[in-house]
């Protein structure tokens, strides 16, 4: 249970920290949030090859490793991240975003039985 409240503190951190970025980039660029939109991938994925990497691991884990009482809140978490990278403009600075939380998450997930 405490190493799940902390893969949920370390995402609602990322989704947080890619709220800022979204609302820097849109508050210095008028209109990009509709731009972003609609470059949004059909498939529902972020368009940064590391992103989606680390989702797909996440999801996979969380699918087959987490207790069922407790998969919806960290499902719910991942979409929430996932949602909001989606949106961010400058996807140099997403990649790295997403290389540090899959590096930070590994050691948690590693105890669940996930290889990230």
């Amino acid at each position: 249970m405490k190493k799940i409240a902390v893969v949920l503190a370390g995402i609602a951190l990322l989704a947080g920290c890619s709220e800022a970025k979204k609302e820097a980039t849109a508050s210095s660029a008028p209109g990009e949030s509709t731009a972003a939109a609609a470059a949004k991938p059909a498939d529902g994925m972020t368009g940064v090859a590391e992103c989606d990497d680390y989702l797909n691991k996440v999801m996979a884990c969380i699918k087959d490793k987490v207790p069922e009482s407790q998969r919806a809140a960290m499902e719910q978490a991942i979409q929430q991240s996932k949602a909001s990278w989606a949106s961010i403009q400058d996807k140099a600075a997403l990649a790295q975003s997403c290389k540090a939380a899959s590096e930070q998450a590994k050691a948690t997930y590693s105890a669940m039985g996930c290889k990230l």
